[in-house]
């Protein structure tokens, strides 16, 4: 699975960091950024899916 977020959307409400701190960070301009190419671990995809519907801005997506 792979995550994908759309910089210009994002809001910085912080949710996904909230949510996995280790698949997200805040990028100087306080949006949302990932941490490393955006591969999720099959361990860390529910978390990754709960991440990006819980953004209010729409801004994560998920790849299969």
């Amino acid at each position: 699975m792979k995550l994908f977020i759309e910089v210009e959307k994002c809001c910085g409400f912080g949710e996904c960091i909230a949510l996995a701190p280790d698949l997200f960070r805040m990028g100087e301009d306080n949006r949302a950024r990932l941490i490393g190419a955006g591969t999720v671990d099959q361990a860390d995809e529910e978390r990754a899916r709960t991440a990006a519907f819980a953004c209010p801005a729409e801004a994560i997506g998920v790849e299969e």
